[in-house]
Order: C-alpha cells, then structure tokens, then sequence
C-alpha cells in the first residue's frame, strides 16, 4: 500500500470510525475487502484499529492479515446482510472485473447507517494482482453510488497537477465516503435489497476465464504469487522493448 492511500484510511477513520460507538456497546465491526499484505507493506488494519473495533480481513486466498476467504470472491454468502457498520477496500477495485458486483456486495453486508470508503488509482501503470482492469475517475463514484443505492457523502480525486496531497505520487488517488439509508419503511429496504440482487445477478456463471495472466486462465490460485511476478517482469521487459523500438524509428527519421 502506498503512502497516501494509508494517509487517506488514517483520515477516515478519524473522521468516521473513531467517532463511532454502537448503542448497544458492540465492537465496532469492520470488513476489509482485499486485506491481504505482501512483504513489510502496511495493511488498513495497522490504521483502523483501536478500542472496541474488530476488524475482519476478506481476499481471494490466504495469508497475512486474512481473516476469511469467500467460496466465491464476489459474492459472499458467509456475510450475512447488515452485519458490518464499515467497509473499507484500498488499491483493489483496479484489480477486480467486476467491481460494480463487490460494491453491491459491500453495500448488502452494511448494517442501515453504516458507511464505504473505498480507494482506487485514477491513474498508473499495469500492476497484474492477478488482472488489472480499471481507473477511476471523479464520476466513477457518484455513478456507483446512484446504482447501488448508497449515499455519496465525500469522494476526492487527486488530478496529476492539481488537488495533490502529497507529492511523488503516480496513482492520482481517487476515493469514496458513501452511506447505506438508514430505510423509513419495508418498502424502502425490499427495493433496496431487490436492485442490489439485480446487480450482483449481473454476474457470469463462469468468470474463470476472466481472471488470465498473459493470457492464459489463472485456474489455480496457488500459482498466484509465481504470476503475478511473471506478469510484472514481462510487463517491464515489452516496455523496454517498446522504448528502444521508439529510439530507432527516431534516430532514422
């Protein structure tokens, strides 16, 4: 996790989580979707955590700071609805085909009241994790929110030359505050309920071949790390080539 992705967390969650306490003395619970750490990289728990929170770690397969691994990694029928008052997602959005499922997934297991905040790049290089597919852009969000039904309370999105929290930053940082309606009556919540089941039936019955590394099926998960090392070196070796291909067809004009 980069620098100021972890800056922008450490702001939520004093805006947000510190200030929060459930009526009935109940941790505050909170999912992090995409949790899992690689090497000394620090997780959104080492900033979300504090008295009273219970923190919960979901990703597509095991490891460090991996609390649960979901039968089906974009629809998570261990959670039941409304059983999280956050849900927080750093650089992994880019990483997911189908982004649009987890954040219906995401809005379905908050409880009424209870806020998203998810962060993703507006920008940058291809990063295979195991696929890369998405930027965001400032409307991403509002866009996101209107079809899940979520309310939009901040997004902020970092343009390259302009809006910068910190300097020396490639990803351009673009994030999202929304809030699941705390519902007035049945009706409300049965529609509610009913677009998110819409959406997350949008789903393929076999996204297998989706998820590909160099064009071949990522099929088995154990190979995860080895490909995504592939991936990443042939990424910087077509780009080499590319460059020097650049350089003689400039030389020769």
């Amino acid at each position: 996790m980069h620098k100021t992705s972890f800056m922008k967390a450490e702001a939520f969650c004093k805006t947000y989580i510190a200030k929060h306490k459930n009526a009935d003395g109940s941790p505050v619970r909170i999912l992090d979707v995409g949790s899992k750490v690689y090497g000394d990289h620090k997780s959104y728990g080492d900033a979300l955590s504090g008295e009273n929170v219970e923190y919960v770690g979901l990703d597509l397969e095991a490891g460090d700071n991996v609390d649960l691994v979901p039968k089906n990694m974009f629809l998570w029928n261990e959670i039941e609805d409304e059983t999280f008052d956050f849900c927080v997602s750093g650089q992994t959005f880019e990483h997911n085909p189908f982004f649009w499922i987890t954040f219906a997934e995401m809005a379905r297991i908050l409880k009424p009241g209870g806020m998203l905040f998810v962060i993703a790049p507006g920008r940058g290089a291809v990063h295979r994790y195991p696929v890369d597919c998405w930027r965001y852009y400032p409307d991403a969000w509002q866009s996101l929110c209107t079809y899940t039904g979520l309310d939009l309370v901040e997004s902020l999105f970092e343009d390259y030359q302009f809006n910068r929290v910190q300097e020396g930053c490639e990803w351009c940082d673009s994030s999202v505050a929304a809030r699941k309606p705390c519902f007035v009556n049945r009706d409300q919540s049965q529609a509610f309920y009913a677009q998110l089941s819409r959406i997350t039936s949008t789903l393929p019955a076999d996204f297998s071949p989706v998820l590909k590394v160099n064009n071949k099926p990522l099929v088995a998960l154990e190979n995860y790390s080895k490909a995504i090392e592939s991936s990443f070196w042939i990424s910087i070796k077509k780009r080499l080539k590319r460059r020097r291909m650049m350089k003689r067809i400039f030389h020769s004009l």
